[in-house]
């Protein structure tokens, strides 16, 4: 049985009539998550946007994948109501794997624990229907009893294995109680605080694409990026490799760095940028790991203002933001940046 101290039971007594019918969404976490390094296709949020299009989506081969949501409240809810498939269109629904049974949780944790230790609340096995296109397909489910606390997990157990791309999804899911007048759901009262991070992951995305674009450059000829004066001749190739050239230019050489060549992997994609990881062996037949940042620099960002600043009134000359990327290297132990401005926008 659960032991509570006195005040920490007065303490959430009260916290609960003020804030149990509404969500403080805190963050999320997922696994199993399908192209998890692509987070701005199927992170949890997108099964929290209210938007059918958009979906939670993770390998239809894992058991036991699923997201967990972190409140900034304690929350309670007594039913669900969910849109079971990826509802993008008719062919994605058929496309991708369903639900069949999900296990709803729900725990507290005390965050003044440095080990955020979580104590369970509740948890049960629900089934779920297979998926019909669009509003049509909404389930309510009684969960026969209140789930309580400030973390929330759904794992999948089961799929309907009828797709074709190894994902299993879940357009939405909504927590609440049912009235006599059907499922009433409880609002997020940090809703605009989820549309953020989802505007984070466009941004992210963003950064992915004009990453893509340089490496489809670098297939025909190696791409010059600058730093005033000096220039770093720089070459990414789709197979993972690259290769930095001798700078050259204006500047210290003994604070170049040398010719390397060596393969590069993507450690995370977010709004900052790709953190990039370059592995290599120096002259000595030592591995080197180093990271640089790579982004998407757009009007507003500090580096595209920096750039702006660097070359002053030769700028309207050398850069046209309408028609050209603005690319950014920047290597992130020293904070050392280089631009390429020359790489035209393809047309859509």
């Amino acid at each position: 049985m659960r032991t509570i101290g006195f005040f920490s039971l007065v303490f959430i007594l009260f916290h609960c009539q003020a804030s149990e019918k509404q969500f403080d969404y805190e963050k999320t976490q997922s696994v199993g998550q399908f192209s998890p390094e692509e987070p701005w296709k199927f992170s949890p949020e997108f099964a929290m946007d209210e938007r059918y299009a958009t979906a939670f989506c993770a390998s239809a081969k894992e058991v036991g994948s699923g997201f967990t949501i972190f409140l900034s409240n304690h929350g309670r809810f007594s039913a669900l109501q969910l849109l079971n498939g990826f509802h993008r269109g008719v062919n994605d629904v058929k496309a991708n794997d369903q639900i069949k049974k999900l296990r709803v949780s729900s725990f507290w944790m005390e965050k003044n624990d440095s080990k955020n230790k979580l104590k369970l609340d509740q948890t049960k096995d629900i089934e779920l229907s297979k998926a019909k296109f669009g509003k049509q397909g909404l389930q309510v489910l009684d969960l026969d009893t209140s789930f309580e606390g400030n973390v929330i997990r759904f794992e999948i157990l089961e799929t309907y294995g009828q797709g074709n791309t190894g994902r299993v999804c879940l357009s939405e899911v909504k927590m609440g109680e049912l009235k006599k007048e059907g499922f009433v759901s409880y609002p997020w009262v940090s809703f605009d605080k989820i549309k953020r991070t989802i505007a984070q992951f466009n941004k992210a995305e963003r950064h992915a694409y004009g990453f893509k674009q340089m490496i489809l450059a670098n297939e025909k000829s190696t791409i010059l990026f600058y730093d005033q004066g000096t220039i770093l001749p720089v070459f990414f190739k789709g197979d993972q490799t690259f290769q930095f050239s001798e700078m050259y230019g204006e500047g210290d050489p003994t604070s170049f760095l040398p010719s390397i060549i060596g393969t590069y992997t993507i450690l995370q994609s977010t709004e900052e940028g790709l953190e990039l990881n370059l592995s290599y062996f120096d002259s000595g037949g030592i591995e080197r790991n180093i990271s640089w940042i790579f982004k998407r620099a757009e009007v507003g960002d500090e580096d595209y203002e920096n750039f702006k600043t660097k070359l002053g009134t030769k700028f309207s000359e050398v850069y046209q933001p309408k028609t050209h990327f603005l690319f950014v290297l920047k290597e992130k132990e020293t904070g050392r940046t280089f631009y390429h401005y020359e790489l035209p926008i393809p047309k859509s």
